[in-house]
């Protein structure tokens, strides 16, 4: 369901008069309604602690990744929000875009989707939906491990995502 906010502080936003701030899809109260449901799911489901989880497990493995390939330049992130910024070389740290698109392409063909970003779009941004289960998690993960070892060269069995 499309909705959207506008947030600040109290004195920028009580600037505008009434009618002064809106957009497409603010105030649509099916949205609103669905908007509530999220919010009560996340409290009866413990999500934000889920997310914290799915951080810190991404960056076991990402940091993990960090010290076997130099190719990884940055580990970075909150919560279920994380990327690696991948580099020619981590003392340079030149932007490694055409590895990442060959990465981003191998986890493609493996049954993975994952989103570049960066002003070189040499970052891949992880984005793991909070409802995964861990094996589910770990074999994305995994995914993503044969995609930077087949990049740096080196062979490993590639698990099929289910």
């Amino acid at each position: 369901m499309p909705l959207g906010a506008v947030t600040g502080r109290a004195e920028i936003m009580d600037a505008p008069g009434p009618g002064g701030l809106g957009g497409t899809f603010a105030g649509n109260p099916l949205s609103c309604v669905a908007a509530l449901a999220v919010l009560d799911l996340f409290e009866k489901e413990n999500l934000l602690a889920r997310a914290n989880e799915l951080g810190d497990r991404f960056q076991r493995r990402a940091r993990e990744w960090q010290r076997r390939w130099p190719i990884i330049g940055d580990v970075r992130g909150l919560g279920g929000m994380q990327a690696i910024e991948l580099v020619q070389s981590q003392e340079t740290k030149v932007p490694a875009t055409e590895e990442t698109k060959k990465i981003t392409q191998f986890c493609y063909e493996h049954g993975l989707i994952t989103i570049t970003a960066g002003t070189y779009s040499n970052v891949i941004r992880i984005l793991v939906p909070l409802v995964a289960t861990d094996a589910q998690i770990d074999e994305g993960l995994s995914v993503l491990d044969s995609a930077l070892a087949a990049v740096c060269g080196q062979k490993t069995a590639v698990p099929q995502l289910a």
